[in-house]
């Protein structure tokens, strides 16, 4: 890392010098000292963890297979055509290499907690394969979780979006009978807390979801919006999101998404983002050109055909380009996210 002298110091006294005990009722085991790990709690503990992790990355691809690494859960990602004979053989070996070196840097997989999904068009699932970690063979799974949202092999989210309305709505069981006992402020301040943050929750995922689908969780908006303004059932809830300055759970969506293109573009957002995004240059000059426009990919780069609608690389583009070019041009996250909202307002409620 380059590190040395003073930095180099503090690091070695923040991680040496440590041990640990295990206490039972008043019995209380001898010390016992660690000479690997970080301590747990610690701001520094994250982003040492990930420098250690760091050539695990390296290993994985070098194998074709591309990763996103999160605290201590690690995710291989590997795109092949339905009809390939090597990918199963490919992603072993890289399971194992992947394995060998857990076990070089005092790290344990748990097998347990070790899931793997296919997702394909529904022709091409079921290819016999399962992946083999630690002499384990994993059997494909109809669905997993993704730092807590759900996938499904198509990529449907159906599972996910009842999963959030199911617990939205239980929430908002629980605070109606606390309603008599607290203030509107109170009132508004659990509905964020457990509710809308619940609807925002990766909600870029969302867009493109089919009507049926993402109903539900606008039905659960509408019930909080009806909750916390005190109205009847049958009024209409239109008012009531104005009133309450909340958009819509479609228009929630696209607005996530123009924000992660906003910094994807402008250097604050992951860069495989950014590498999923182009701009637009026109081969000759046009009224166009120095509008920091994004160029629509082709259908052939947007591969599942089902989830067209849904992917970055073709939503992002077209969510962008339909923003005004002063809003497109904003100086400042902060600055884009203040006219982004304004703008988003004056579409839907005026």
């Amino acid at each position: 890392m380059g590190l040395g002298g003073i930095a180099l110091q503090w690091l070695r006294s923040f991680l040496g010098d440590r041990s640990q005990m295990v206490k039972l009722g008043d019995t209380c085991l001898d010390p016992w000292p660690l000479t690997c790990g970080v301590p747990q709690g610690s701001i520094l503990s994250p982003m040492l963890f990930n420098i250690y992790m760091k050539p695990l990355g390296e290993v994985i691809r070098g194998f074709g297979v591309q990763c996103h690494l999160y605290a201590d859960d690690t995710q291989l990602y590997y795109s092949f055509p339905p009809n390939s004979k090597e990918a199963a053989q490919t992603l072993n070996r890289c399971l194992a290499a992947v394995s060998n070196w857990m076990r070089a840097n005092k790290l344990k997989l748990n097998p347990d907690k070790t899931e793997a999904l296919l997702v394909s068009r529904g022709t091409h699932r079921g290819i016999g394969w399962q992946p083999v970690l630690d002499g384990v063979s994993h059997p494909l799974k109809a669905q997993v979780r993704s730092l807590g949202v759900l996938l499904d092999s198509s990529l449907v989210l159906d599972a996910q979006v009842s999963a959030v309305a199911g617990r939205a709505f239980a929430h908002l069981k629980l605070e109606r009978q606390l309603r008599p006992y607290l203030k509107k402020s109170d009132l508004a301040m659990m509905v964020h807390a457990l509710i809308t943050s619940r609807l925002d929750y990766c909600n870029a995922l969302y867009v493109g979801l089919p009507l049926k689908t993402a109903r539900k969780l606008q039905l659960v908006q509408r019930s909080a919006a009806r909750f916390l303004t005190g109205a009847g059932y049958r009024e209409h809830t239109m008012p009531l999101l104005k009133q309450l300055h909340w958009l819509p759970i479609n228009c929630r969506a696209q607005f996530k998404v123009q924000v992660l293109t906003y910094k994807a573009l402008y250097g604050s957002g992951p860069t495989y983002l950014r590498d999923r995004i182009s701009s637009y240059e026109p081969v000759r000059t046009l009224r166009s050109s120095g509008e920091a426009l994004l160029a629509l990919p082709p259908p052939s780069q947007v591969w599942l055909v089902g989830t067209r609608e849904q992917a970055l690389s073709a939503v992002a583009p077209r969510l962008w380009n339909a923003l005004p070019k002063e809003i497109r041009q904003s100086p400042t996250l902060s600055n884009f996210h203040k006219e982004l909202n304004t703008w988003w307002c004056r579409q839907v409620f005026e």
